[in-house]
């Protein structure tokens, strides 16, 4: 069969590797995403708490809100002074999509007002220079560090620290180049940012009272939770927030963000896996739709076989044999063509994902499954021939 009727042998390897490379590439992009959502919470520590304005814990912003002002910097000082387990807060500030220039270069980025913990919090220092310092806050000086994507933006290869850009047309001295930190999980450019002080953000640039987060680092880990209503009491008093009302604020934890990203590449992989479920039964429907045809165009083969002593098992055995070889050759072509669309996928930076030996195993007990399954009926046919009419036709 697989020498003499190649065409037929073509259309079913095919069929099969467009379903297994969807399964393939299903559970790399799905192991991708949940591995790169634990990489930052690694990467964050387990000691990290945020709290953002607004009601939605998932992103710490109220249905229909673009803008909400809940938090003030006193906020940030109350925790770091009432709160017991706390080993570090940093107030934030941000804008979005602001204007930057360096002589006839500009770019549109994210300005961050920070103090100088910060960058311990989030593990955010220099590449190069100075980060700011507790005395460029007090006199509201007029520094920054910048980003990679913004370093490469207005300075291509040119060394920026010394330099001088204009943020808001207000002159500001590039004190040194951020640490490097990629696409983050929700797909933004995290080297696409400026940083300055708090109070120069404040005084200098936008006007905000109010911040867009609270980082904490806590002392204790096992005592997390207990921090974290410790907190959530002391906004809801200092916000005169009445019993009964939901916060004006949220809070989230490592815990919550491993939560969402296992909940996120679970309903992922339910989706992505009902389509590539539907790939491949339509590919076991086209194996045995062509295995029967076969099996009628072969019957002077199977009545010589029979003829000379073969049994129906020998007959069943090497059909369901030939549906298996050509399952696993489409198999591996479509486990080929998975981890290179995967690859193809993280190179454009379109999904994150990650090659691993549960998308190989998935991909091989699918090829055997779909082989035995689909390929059984059409086997049983062939070893059911009666001998005499299969050498009569």
């Amino acid at each position: 069969m697989m020498g003499g009727q190649r065409l037929r042998v073509f259309i079913m390897v095919l069929g099969m590797a467009v379903g297994i490379a969807s399964l393939t590439l299903i559970i790399c992009v799905s192991s991708g995403a949940y591995a790169e959502v634990m990489d930052t919470v690694n990467r964050q520590g387990p000691d990290l708490l945020q709290v953002r304005p607004g009601t939605d814990k998932q992103t710490g912003l109220p249905s229909g809100s673009r803008e909400v002002v809940s938090l003030v910097e006193e906020d940030a000082e109350a925790i770091r002074q009432h709160v017991g387990n706390i080993r570090a807060v940093a107030p934030v500030k941000d804008r979005k999509e602001v204007e930057v220039k360096f002589s006839d270069q500009f770019t549109l980025t994210r300005i961050f007002g920070v103090i100088p913990v910060w960058a311990q919090i989030r593990d955010f220092g220099p590449s190069k220079g100075e980060f700011i310092s507790d005395q460029d806050t007090t006199y509201a000086a007029r520094v920054c560090l910048i980003g990679q994507t913004v370093k490469q933006n207005l300075f291509g290869d040119t060394d920026p620290v010394g330099q001088t850009i204009r943020i808001k047309e207000v002159p500001f001295t590039v004190k040194g180049e951020l640490k490097g930190k990629g696409i983050s999980s929700a797909g933004r450019d995290r080297d696409n940012r400026i940083v300055v002080p708090i109070t120069t953000y404040t005084k200098r640039l936008f006007r905000d009272i109010h911040l867009t987060q609270i980082v904490i680092t806590v002392a204790d880990t096992d005592a997390l939770d207990r921090t974290v209503e410790d907190v959530r009491a002391l906004l809801r008093e200092r916000h005169r927030t009445a019993e009964g009302e939901p916060d004006d604020f949220a809070m989230r934890t490592p815990q919550d963000l491993i939560d969402l990203a296992y909940g996120t590449a679970r309903s992922l992989m339910n989706l992505l896996t009902g389509i590539a479920a539907v790939s491949l039964l339509v590919a076991g429907i086209v194996i045995t739709n062509i295995m029967l045809a076969s099996v009628s165009a072969r019957k002077n083969e199977i009545g010589i076989r029979r003829a000379l002593g073969a049994r129906k098992r020998d007959i069943l055995n090497q059909f369901v044999l030939e549906c298996l070889i050509i399952s696993i050759m489409g198999g591996l072509l479509g486990i080929t063509l998975g981890f290179v669309g995967s690859l193809v996928l993280s190179s454009l930076e379109v999904a994150s994902s990650r090659i691993t030996p549960l998308a190989l195993a998935a991909a091989f007990a699918s090829c055997c499954v779909i082989a035995f399954v689909f390929g059984i009926y059409p086997a049983k046919r062939a070893a059911n021939q009666n001998p005499v009419d299969a050498l009569r036709t």
